[in-house]
């Protein structure tokens, strides 16, 4: 029988792994065809969406055997912690450091889309 938050470890790893790695290679991608602003751009919008997957991770994994109630406290607050962090990294890519959208959105949706494909082949 495997412990489930060990394991949950090495799922959130993988998964997370990926997402970086698909995020970078779409930011060389950019980096080659439209330059380092175009990069920095993708680059931040995948990795946004690893940073939060890694958060709510930390914080849901991080409790112990627990009752459901204060179980399903936790997962509401992880969502919530990984929502805000996308969201706070966001703005601030488009508002504060001006960095272009199209590029921010696609390295967002390859990072959401590795995950979606991450869960079902991770085992």
């Amino acid at each position: 029988m495997r412990n489930s938050i060990a394991y949950g470890w090495t799922v959130v790893s993988t998964i997370v792994g990926l997402q970086c790695v698909a995020s970078l290679g779409l930011a060389t991608v950019y980096w080659i065809v439209q330059g380092g602003q175009a990069a920095l751009a993708a680059g931040l919008g995948g990795m946004s969406i690893a940073l939060g997957n890694a958060l709510f991770a930390v914080r849901l994994l991080g409790v112990r055997p627990a009752p459901p109630r204060q179980v399903l406290r936790a997962l509401y607050a992880a969502e919530v912690v990984k929502i805000l962090s996308v969201v706070v990294l966001l703005v601030l890519a488009l508002t504060v450091w001006k960095l272009a959208f199209g590029p921010i959105i696609a390295g967002l949706v390859l990072a959401q889309v590795v995950f979606w494909i991450a869960l079902v082949v991770v085992r």
